[in-house]
């Protein structure tokens, strides 16, 4: 999430939120099947208009639309590998959340136009930010900086070709944690970080400046997070003195670095500096 670390006397950093949306999205466009509704059965003219007893099987091979078909249900979690989580589909099976699992979903809407390969890249950020987000925000709880510290993020599933086909419009919801190319276990408790942040869920820095859990090997600890006044980029030849003076309070010492988030980011809404400092793990 964060661009270029820089010293308080740098790495690249695209909003979580935004990253994991992104790839989702632009994978969602390449991978996902299109659907469509099957074309309606017609009656013979050869047949008399009383012959109605045939409706029915036609009826059984062309079943309705049905907007919920296939939809998941909130609260179940899965064990999804992070190749998973990028795809635009998941058909994986779900596991007891009592079990490891590393996506939880969060929330099952629907939308009046089925999402396809053909929905545009636009149309489906602003189905990710009107589902999604509100949703993330519940299931994750904690305060704005226990959110910004952590890794919780989500992501966005669509209705498979199959469930297109037969009239299916839901959107699904799936929270979930990256750290670097992998995935953290979840909590089983709710809302996730309802007593704080884990060292599990909680920011650090690999020397490259990959965002990874605490609880691994890491060279940077994400401290506290702050949001940047004002409505311009912070320029770090002047902005420096400012971040300094702010992360000191915060952390109540001086912890070296700061970090902004990447001016793709900031345009996207990500206005939290990060207060990091080196550590010994």
């Amino acid at each position: 999430m964060p661009a270029h670390r820089h010293r308080l006397t740098s790495v690249a950093r695209a909003p979580r939120l935004a990253r994991a949306l992104a790839l989702s999205l632009v994978v969602a466009l390449l991978l996902a099947g299109c659907g469509g509704k099957d074309e309606e059965p017609k009656a013979s003219k050869e047949e008399p208009a009383a012959a109605e007893p045939s409706a029915s099987a036609s009826a059984a091979e062309v079943a309705a639309p049905d907007p919920g078909y296939g939809a998941p249900q909130v609260g179940r979690c899965y064990r999804l590998s992070p190749a998973e989580t990028l795809a635009p589909v998941t058909s994986s099976r779900r596991v007891s959340c009592s079990k490891k699992h590393t996506t939880v979903i969060a929330h099952v809407g629907y939308v009046k136009k089925a999402v396809t390969t053909n929905t545009p890249l636009a149309k489906r950020r602003a189905i990710g930010k009107r589902f999604c987000a509100p949703a993330y925000r519940k299931l994750a709880g904690g305060t704005v900086p226990d959110r910004a510290t952590s890794l919780l993020t989500w992501t966005l599933f669509t209705p498979s070709s199959d469930q297109l086909q037969r009239g299916a419009r839901w959107v699904r919801c799936d929270v979930l944690a990256r750290s670097g190319e992998s995935l953290v276990a979840l909590p089983n408790s709710k809302p996730l970080l309802g007593n704080g942040v884990p060292e599990s869920l909680r920011v650090c820095q690999t020397e490259t400046g990959a965002d990874v859990s605490c609880a691994r090997p890491h060279v940077f600890r994400v401290e506290a997070v702050y949001a940047a006044p004002g409505g311009a980029y912070p320029d770090p030849n002047r902005y420096t003195a400012a971040a300094r003076t702010r992360c000191t309070e915060l952390m109540g010492k001086d912890g070296g670095f700061w970090q902004p988030p990447s001016e793709a980011g900031w345009n996207a809404g990500d206005r939290y500096i990060r207060c990091l400092s080196r550590t010994s793990s």
